[in-house]
């Protein structure tokens, strides 16, 4: 598919990382764009940087995925704009904890934003982007292949999303509506900061966890998307280890998950509070 310039893209989570860099990308191609995040004196600065450098269109707005008034909001909104050409459902984050001590508040609260808002903002626009003959991102992850089990319902729901990507790809095969489901591994944004984590230590620069720029792996998600590519895993690296992930003996890939467990839990009991 060809994005044509001033198509009107929704992207949740803009604020920053990928999301941002897939403004940047759509906004360099002249799109008119939705933003939505939470952190809006960061999401106004960015929308007027955009403004200024590429004289693009740039609406943005406080949207929390996780507050179900403000969802239902933004779906009926969604569902009501018939110009729009391109969806990108990329708001997500990780909640690390042990799953039982963790609150049924966070649970929902990362169901709603990784579930919910993709499902329902798919639904809601897919007959505008049947009409613009537009395209639907779906941010899913490389864990998306494998149980998280130090963050419990990341893997689980990102595998939902990879496979809700799929299952639309296949249902709306008939159609001009490009699909894709981005599982990209360790990208280079404040995802990982925001849990507490030193990015000066965590991310490499080389190796199997190789971390990459979110520019880098937009880039190539749009040019996969253009090849009609409904799985994007940006990096030969991550590749190789979604298929190793994929058909590692089960047993083998559970005792390599203990372990990791072990490491950053202790060794007695790593479910005591």
């Amino acid at each position: 598919m060809t994005i044509v310039a001033g198509s009107k893209v929704l992207i949740t989570g803009a604020t920053s990382g990928i999301g941002a860099a897939y403004a940047r990308a759509l906004a360099s191609r002249g799109c008119a764009l939705w933003l939505t995040g939470r952190r809006m004196s960061v999401l106004e600065a960015f929308a007027d940087e955009l403004r200024r450098d590429h004289g693009v269109d740039v609406e943005c707005e406080f949207v929390d995925l996780a507050d179900e008034a403000q969802l239902d909001n933004l779906v009926q909104r969604a569902g009501a704009d018939g110009q729009l050409a391109g969806l990108i459902n990329n708001a997500g984050y990780a909640d690390d904890g042990i799953f039982h001590l963790m609150t049924p508040q966070q649970h929902r609260a990362q169901m709603r934003v990784h579930i919910d808002a993709t499902v329902m903002l798919t639904q809601a626009v897919l007959p505008a982007l049947e009409r613009t003959q537009g395209f639907l991102i779906n941010v899913a992850s490389l864990a998306s292949w494998m149980p998280t089990p130090g963050s419990p319902l990341y893997g689980p729901t990102k595998g939902f999303v990879r496979l809700f990507t799929e299952t639309m790809a296949l249902t709306y095969h008939g159609t001009n509506i490009s699909f894709q489901a981005l599982c990209p591994g360790f990208v280079i944004t404040d995802f990982h900061s925001r849990m507490g984590i030193d990015p000066d230590t965590f991310y490499h620069r080389r190796g199997p966890a190789k971390a990459f720029p979110a520019a880098w792996v937009v880039d190539r998600s749009l040019r996969d998307l253009g090849r009609q590519r409904v799985i994007c895993s940006p990096g030969l690296h991550y590749r190789f280890l979604s298929w190793l992930i994929r058909y590692t003996p089960r047993p083998l890939l559970y005792r390599m998950l203990r372990l990791g467990m072990k490491s950053r839990y202790g060794e007695e009991g790593s479910t005591a509070p």
